[in-house]
């Protein structure tokens, strides 16, 4: 009961402080990969040794996202999933199209300084998926 009080608390003060963008004035993704050849996205190339040196650079102790895919087993199955990782990614680049269970993040309130029954004494973090870490 208290957690979702706190809960309720927290998002009502993040709601209240939450900039809200004109989704007018946003570029649309597709732009990225519709323009002149020398500026689109898809023309990267993704190779499988992209792909491990960046989950090597993958900190160990970061929590898991929605996914609930932990560092650990990343990197313990590096050498395995490196090439097909680098197709998919380079799938996502030619299409445009990133899978939705990548954009999904748990969002924790982490406690600041100051009173701790103030919700502006807490910030959010948002845990992602690190695959989706490792493409961006």
């Amino acid at each position: 009961m208290y957690d979702e009080k706190m809960g309720d608390l927290l998002n009502e003060f993040s709601a209240s402080v939450f900039t809200v963008e004109n989704k007018n004035q946003l570029p649309s993704v597709k732009q990225i990969f519709e323009g002149y050849d020398s500026e689109r996205l898809c023309n990267f190339t993704i190779t499988p040794d992209v792909v491990r040196s960046k989950l090597l650079k993958l900190k160990m102790n970061k929590a898991p996202g929605v996914d609930c895919v932990s560092t650990r087993m990343l990197l313990e199955l590096v050498d395995e999933i490196s090439d097909p990782l680098s197709n998919l990614f380079t799938i996502s680049l030619t299409t445009g199209d990133v899978p939705t269970r990548w954009k999904l993040a748990n969002v924790s309130a982490i406690f600041k300084k100051g009173k701790k029954f103030l919700p502006s004494n807490y910030r959010p973090i948002s845990l992602t998926v690190h695959i989706c870490e490792v493409f961006e």
